[in-house]
């Protein structure tokens, strides 16, 4: 895979990258096993990814642990993405805040830095916003760790384009990691647009909306954990349905070309323009092996079009997003 150039930066990452949410395990997704996840990581090393993200809240720092075990040796081919500033309550309740205050940013990061097992992190995120601090006091003080070489680039996710904006004027902002897959596009009317503008790097966090691009469900399946209780994204009733009709005529559209969902998924956010990377979970070395077919796939002007055209039919009477 040619690497491409995150946003002004010198970082320069693969158009796959491997996201380790799942890797992370409970209280999200079941438990993995430790061997197997490391296996994964180094399966997509060797498969010539070079970009993991992660994050301290998932599994309760487990995931950045894991991710430090598998680069071990291996340091310097690895762009390791991690974030601040979503926090656990603690591992009882598993409540999660809020809270991007310069002292727990420094805390934050030095936990990270540890369980990672490593001098200086590549990318250092915000991970949501914090309502409850300002962006001054937030920009300020990652710049600050910035300044004393503990992390090479400032990016941010979750961010809209007023607040992406509001930051830019205080650090260096290199990258946006938003949500956005062929269903879920609602970045396109303005932070998308606002990102090309001004050559920030964007990494596409869910390219298969939390596995419903695989093609493996229908409106009939049943959902465990997080998606089973309906009330958050596109697992949401009012949207889950309308979603499943749009993946119902992206199936029809695989079957006629002999495609693979899963590929077909990622390909289209990796070709969408301002698009640096596409951030997909793998549990296994084996599902690396897919992943990393999906840059294979070779879509036309003529298959753009038809896609287009199905997916635009799903936008009709949307809104803009909050940029």
């Amino acid at each position: 895979m040619k690497k491409r150039k995150l946003g002004h930066s010198d970082l320069e990452i693969t158009p796959i990258g491997l996201g380790t949410w799942g890797i992370g395990g409970p209280p999200f997704w079941p438990d993995r096993d430790e061997n197997e996840s490391v296996q994964t990581i180094e399966a997509a090393l060797d498969n010539g990814i070079n970009l993991i993200d992660t994050a301290p809240v998932y599994g309760f720092g487990r995931s950045e642990e894991i991710v430090g075990k598998a680069i071990r040796g291996k340091r310097e081919k690895v762009i390791i993405a991690t974030k601040c500033g979503l926090r656990w309550k603690n591992e009882t309740l598993k409540g999660l805040y809020n809270n991007l205050k310069p002292g727990s940013i420094c805390e934050e990061a030095e936990s990270s830095l540890a369980r990672i097992g490593t001098d200086y992190i590549d990318l250092y995120q915000v991970h949501w916003p914090d309502p409850g601090t300002s962006i001054e006091e937030t920009m300020v003080a990652l710049y600050l760790l910035k300044k004393q070489g503990k992390i090479r680039e400032i990016g941010v996710s979750n961010f809209d384009k007023n607040l992406l904006e509001s930051a830019m004027k205080i650090a260096p902002v290199i990258s946006l990691q938003p949500k956005y897959n062929m269903l879920e596009r609602d970045i396109e009317s303005s932070t998308l647009p606002f990102c090309i503008d001004n050559n920030l790097g964007l990494l596409a966090y869910s390219p298969l909306a939390s596995g419903i691009l695989s093609g493996k469900y229908d409106k009939d399946t049943k959902f465990d954990g997080w998606r089973g209780k309906g009330n958050f994204g596109i697992f949401r009733k009012e949207t889950f349905l309308p979603a499943m009709e749009t993946v119902h005529k992206l199936k029809e559209y695989t079957v006629t070309r002999g495609i693979s969902m899963t590929h077909l998924a990622i390909r289209w956010v990796m070709d969408q323009p301002g698009v640096t990377c596409a951030l997909v979970g793998a549990n296994t070395p084996a599902q690396i092996e897919d992943v990393i077919n999906a840059s294979n796939l070779a879509l036309s002007s003529a298959d753009r079009d038809e896609l287009s055209e199905i997916l635009d039919n799903r936008e009709q009477g949307k809104g803009d997003d909050n940029g």
